[in-house]
């Protein structure tokens, strides 16, 4: 498979965290020569959102996204959401990003009930700005379907990033209109689980990404395109790794990698379009 004649779309990673962010020019420049035409960089507090948009005007393949991610819940100022909408209305091509609900021990401790409540209101203001909005669940898979149905449908579009919830699931979420299922190396952690999981996936909702600088491939991580020395640390995992996502996702759906990795970025350019026509 030759990726780099494909158009590939990375649609969530984190190009603003401190651990790849003094590499970030060799890493946009390797993003870009193995064939990624844009890369969604999703914020995650009120204190990172202003560096997503800097990386954005920088360098016109970033599409920002602005959000409030469950685990930075509790650090919420009392302005967060009208800090947010602002942010979003300021600029037009934004995504909101990342949010969502955690019940794993890497959430603090007794948040769920506001991690609920700010998870709902940041549905709402997506729904209400028409911005594709780029969902983490870990261990509330119940508590999203609840949520997400309350709030359908989803004109612009809803990301499950790094999906990796039981097959049962994918159909009664795919149900609900615009959400769609991103695939990530932490999505493909156990391959025996997600081959069947991934052939639930209509081709029409399947998006991926890299959700870097975590989500290696822990089974072909000796396989990753490596950062140059200048790197920090090059066990990193960075967006042009998004040819090994291509690569799994193609062989355990049993499709030709280009009919893969062409449905793949047609979706994306449909959610972030929604979110230039603002």
């Amino acid at each position: 498979m030759d990726a780099g004649r494909l158009k590939l779309f990375d649609v969530h990673c984190h190009l603003q965290d401190r651990r790849i962010f003094a590499s970030l020019q060799q890493i946009i420049e390797a993003s870009l020569a193995c064939g990624l035409q844009h890369l969604g960089c999703n914020g995650c507090c009120e204190d990172d959102w202003d560096q997503v948009h800097n990386i954005a005007t920088e360098h016109p393949a970033v599409i920002p996204n602005f959000g409030l991610h469950p685990w930075w819940v509790p650090r919420r100022s009392a302005s967060w959401l009208d800090n947010l909408k602002k942010k979003l209305l300021e600029v037009p091509s934004a995504g909101l990003g990342e949010c969502g609900l955690d019940r794993s021990a890497r959430a603090p401790a007794d948040s769920f009930e506001d991690q609920c409540l700010v998870f709902h209101q940041q549905l709402q203001l997506a729904n209400e700005l028409q911005r594709p909005v780029s969902v983490h669940c870990v261990k509330a898979f119940p508590e999203l379907k609840r949520h997400l149905e309350q709030e359908q449908p989803f004109g612009a579009g809803v990301i499950l990033h790094s999906w990796a919830g039981p097959a049962a699931m994918v159909k009664p979420l795919a149900a609900i209109p615009g959400v769609h299922f991103s695939i990530s190396g932490h999505s493909l952690r156990s391959e025996k689980k997600a081959g069947p999981m991934l052939k639930e996936i209509p081709l029409d909702r399947l998006l991926l990404e890299t959700d870097s600088p975590d989500g290696l491939l822990p089974q072909r991580a000796d396989a990753h395109h490596p950062l140059s020395d200048a790197s920090p640390d090059q066990r990193l995992n960075h967006p042009a790794n998004i040819r090994l996502v291509l690569q799994v996702v193609a062989e355990l759906r049993e499709e030709d990698p280009a009919k893969v990795a062409s449905a793949a970025y047609d979706n994306a350019m449909r959610l972030f379009s929604s979110a230039s026509d603002a």
